[in-house]
């Protein structure tokens, strides 16, 4: 009998902790954005959607997902939206979280903030720069940067740099998921935040633009690992090849989504017990294993400057003096 008793609490033992690890899937969805990711509670997250309704919906179903309890719209780019539709339409989720930024040149964002308004139970946040996001209570969720105040944009820049920027940590370890925040955002966190920003995985952003990932901004974070996520032969040249220089320079292993999601398991705390990375070999300047990167075109890196008006900027100021 004491045998038969010391068998089963090693084995609730054993499911506890492979139910506390947390795992993040950056997902394929081509030239776009979305993470999906199971926290130690057993409660989800969904941050962005992808530029279309296929990739995201394949990806959820195959991991017999029913309910989300956490969508993110990080800004009202088709990109990171668009996908984010058919998750409405086909899925159950709980909890929906935006920004106040309206893209005035797009239409398909108001019609997604409609479907949350319309989801049955489904309850709408617009969090703030600074705040601790309740998901679970082993799992730090805080807010890095959002436009939090209603602000009308028309500018591509301004509505990246309005991107909910998130930062999870976990067993000692950070996972920092900067939407399409370009440099000048990059540097305000910086400015607010300071070693808050320290993280084992980055996903990369503005999809490995080169008016992100500063070297600065690089040095801060000292990421392990950078995942970014990318579509084949994208009309944008992403990723740009001064962000790979920079984020190797930074001793960062790169990783890609073309045609392949990304995974990253957090195991329970454990000593001894290191992240995963799932996935092909990461990018090698030297020995590319993705031979479209070698056709990357080298041209002078230029940060974007620190836009004086920019809204997204403006508020973080406001987060600093509070």
């Amino acid at each position: 009998m004491k045998r038969i008793l010391a068998c089963l609490v090693l084995l609730l033992s054993l499911f506890s902790t492979a139910k506390a690890q947390l795992n993040v899937y950056y997902v394929d969805v081509g030239q776009g954005d979305a993470s999906y990711i199971e926290l130690p509670n057993g409660h989800n997250v969904l941050i962005d959607g992808g530029p279309s309704a296929e990739p995201i919906y394949k990806f959820l179903k195959s991991k017999g997902v029913t309910t989300i309890d956490h969508v993110v719209l990080t800004h009202p780019h088709s990109d990171h939206y668009r996908g984010l539709k058919k998750v409405f339409a086909a899925f159950n989720v709980k909890n929906y979280y935006d920004s106040r930024a309206e893209n005035v040149e797009a239409a398909g964002d108001n019609n997604l903030r409609e479907l949350a308004a319309a989801e049955p139970g489904c309850a709408t946040h617009y969090p703030e720069a600074g705040d601790n996001l309740n998901w679970d209570s082993r799992v730090t969720v805080k807010v890095l940067n959002t436009c939090s105040e209603p602000v009308q944009l028309k500018y591509n820049d301004d509505v990246n740099n309005c991107s909910i920027v998130l930062r999870f940590y976990y067993n000692g370890t950070g996972m920092l998921f900067t939407g399409d925040a370009e440099s000048a955002i990059e540097n305000a966190m910086m400015r607010i935040f300071k070693s808050g920003l320290q993280s084992y995985a980055l996903k990369v952003g503005h999809h490995g633009s080169r008016y992100s990932s500063t070297d600065k901004f690089l040095e801060r974070v000292q990421p392990k690992v950078a995942i970014i996520s990318v579509g084949v032969d994208n009309v944008y040249g992403h990723p740009h090849k001064e962000a790979l220089d920079r984020l190797t320079a930074a001793g960062a292993k790169i990783f890609f989504t073309l045609n392949q999601t990304q995974t990253i398991f957090l195991p329970a705390p454990k000593k001894g017990v290191e992240p995963q990375v799932i996935g092909p070999l990461p990018y090698d300047p030297e020995h590319p294993v993705q031979p479209e990167l070698e056709a990357l075109i080298y041209t002078p890196a230029v940060m974007a400057p620190d836009m004086v008006n920019s809204p997204a900027l403006e508020q973080l100021k406001q987060t600093a003096g509070n």
